[in-house]
Order: C-alpha cells, then sequence, then structure tokens
C-alpha cells in the first residue's frame, strides 16, 4: 500500500533536502542582488550630481575631491536609503505573490534590502556609508553609538522576524529543530560561503566582514525555532528549479563584469 503522507520515510528525505537547496542558491541571489544594487546607486547618484567615479563589485569609489559636503553625504546615503526602499517594496510584493514561484526570492530580497540598511546604521561608530556620514558632519560619538544601539536593535528584530516567517516554508511535519536548520543554518552558512565565492577577489577584511554578518541570522534561528507548525495543506513545497539558478547566474555575471570597474565621468 501507498504511503499517502508526502513527505514520509526516503521520499520525504530527498524532498525536503531538494526544497533546502532552493532556500541556499536564492539566499545566494538575493544577497548578490541587493549588493549590487547597493553599489550603483552610490555611483548613480554620484553621476547624476556631476561626480566622478568608478563602480567596482566591492564598493563605489567616489572622487573625494569633486562635490560638495551635502553632495557627499546624499552619495553615501544613497546606497542604504535605495536598498531600503527596494526591501520594502519586495515586501509588500511578498505579501501581495501568495503562491506564487516568486514569493520566497522576494521575501529574501525585502530581508537584505532592509537589513543592508539598518546594517550601515548598526556600524555607524566604525566603518560604512554611515560612519564616513557621521566623520562628514563631525557627529559626536554619543551620537554614532546610539545610532548602532539602534540599528543593531531593529536588526536584530528584523532577523528574528525573518525566522518566523521562513518556518512557514517548512513542511508539515517537520520538527522544530529540524526545520530551523532547513530554513536557516544551512541557508546561511552554505549561501554566505557561495556569496564570497561569487565576491572573489576581496581583501581579508572585506570577507571576514561579509562572514561576520551572517551572526545576526542566531536571531533568525530562534524565530524559527519558537515558531508553531505550519498547516498540513501548506503549499510552500516547491522545489529547486532551473529558473532559480538562471537569476543567480545572471546576478554574478553583472557582479562579474564589475570586477575590473566601470567608469561613471559627467
Amino acid at each position: 500500500m501507498t504511503d499517502p503522507r508526502p513527505y514520509s520515510g526516503v521520499r520525504s528525505a530527498l524532498k525536503w533536502q531538494h526544497w533546502v537547496l532552493r532556500l541556499i542558491v536564492l539566499y545566494a541571489s538575493a544577497y548578490t542582488i541587493i549588493g549590487i544594487l547597493h553599489e550603483w546607486a552610490h555611483a548613480l547618484t554620484a553621476y547624476a550630481l556631476g561626480v566622478p567615479s568608478t563602480l567596482f563589485h566591492l564598493y563605489a569609489q567616489i572622487n573625494r575631491g569633486v562635490g560638495t559636503l551635502n553632495e557627499r553625504a546624499v552619495i553615501r546615503a544613497a546606497g542604504p536609503l535605495f536598498c531600503l526602499g527596494v526591501g520594502l517594496v519586495c515586501w509588500f510584493a511578498y505579501r501581495k505573490a501568495k503562491g506564487s514561484r516568486a514569493e520566497l526570492l522576494l521575501l529574501y530580497l525585502a530581508w537584505f534590502g532592509i537589513a543592508t540598511f539598518f546594517g550601515n546604521l548598526t556600524s555607524t561608530p566604525f566603518v560604512g556609508d554611515f560612519s564616513s556620514l557621521a566623520l562628514a558632519f563631525e557627529l559626536s560619538m554619543p551620537v554614532r553609538y546610539g545610532a548602532g544601539v539602534f540599528g543593531l536593535l531593529l536588526l536584530c528584530g528584523l532577523s528574528f522576524l525573518m525566522g518566523m516567517e521562513l518556518r512557514k516554508w517548512v513542511p508539515a511535519n517537520v520538527g522544530r529543530a529540524r526545520a530551523m536548520i532547513g530554513v536557516v543554518a544551512i541557508p546561511v552558512i552554505v549561501g554566505t560561503a557561495l556569496c564570497l565565492l561569487i565576491y572573489l577577489p576581496m581583501p581579508l577584511d572585506f570577507a571576514s566582514a561579509r562572514a561576520g554578518e551572517s551572526a545576526f541570522w542566531i536571531f533568525g534561528a530562534v524565530g524559527a525555532l519558537i515558531s508553531r507548525k505550519q498547516p498540513a495543506e501548506s503549499r510552500r513545497h516547491s522545489g529547486l528549479g532551473w529558473t532559480d539558478f538562471a537569476i543567480l547566474l545572471a546576478a554574478a555575471g553583472v557582479l562579474r563584469l564589475m570586477v575590473a570597474g566601470i567608469v561613471f565621468e559627467p
């Protein structure tokens, strides 16, 4: 007699593994896409303001000798702000795309877009776009640390909510621990390693910072672990497809074009 349960035995394990592979690929795709948009926002804003720049895959090199203080501030803020806007748009699109193939990618794009903004806010006392902005306007260290703590709390809370949301993508009869491993631990660890390979070459400090960003997913793991199981009729069990690979390859291809540098000369 055929087992009527869709996720039982060996067949269950195979489907579950195939499904987790999709999270890894879309995690890396969304990370790369948001990273590209971040740097392009800097370069295009500089171009619009008449400031020369060179766009690389890790940063946009802005000519510091050109432009006013306010113009350079706008250029610095453009990357995180644009990512925040993209993230919010993708979140609302995700809420409207229930049952579609694009749903999971939109969720990851929403996370990375919003997290890029909060991450830059968190690093205000140390490095990053908002740190450079704070230095340019000579903001006091208490203000910078206050912005950093505020960003840190928001980022941790967002990660926790992301873990709860990802829990909805787990087949109904998968346990809490296995669900957390499947939607958070494996995609984050393997996906981050894949992103580091895509972004090569990069200095060691860049690589360390990118790897360190994944620590915030600890709160996502907690969110996934304490969330309730999903109903058996959940439709969110689609496996890896060729379109998922196509998105990742397209994003990686654009990134490779940026490695040598793209000059924007107004």
